[in-house]
């Protein structure tokens, strides 16, 4: 299937694609039907944006947190977490959402 000039518009006005809020690219011409214009909206850039930041950060932290595994080691051989004081502090962060 090949995709025309024309096609490619009608499926932009159809989706609602605003030239203002959309960056254009332009494909070299490749043949007899001409270049192609290309549309990714502002919200599409930013989606991917955003998605690049967050695997970034999520990359940088170490895969293990060895200091929560540490104080949790810790807490379980004491004891901590069958106290009256453990409950009291799990049952109001349930309830406070």
């Amino acid at each position: 299937m090949q995709i025309s000039n024309v096609h490619a518009q009608s499926v932009a006005v159809e989706y609602g694609k605003k030239k203002e809020t959309a960056k254009q690219a332009t494909v070299p011409d490749t043949g007899k039907h001409g270049a192609v214009n290309v549309s990714i909206s502002a919200d599409a850039s930013k989606s991917s944006s955003a998605e690049a930041l967050v695997t970034a950060r999520a990359n940088a932290l170490p895969e293990i947190r060895e200091d929560k595994v540490a104080v949790a080691k810790e807490r379980m051989e004491s004891g901590y977490y069958n106290t009256a004081e453990f409950s009291g502090k799990l049952a109001a962060r349930l309830v406070d959402g």
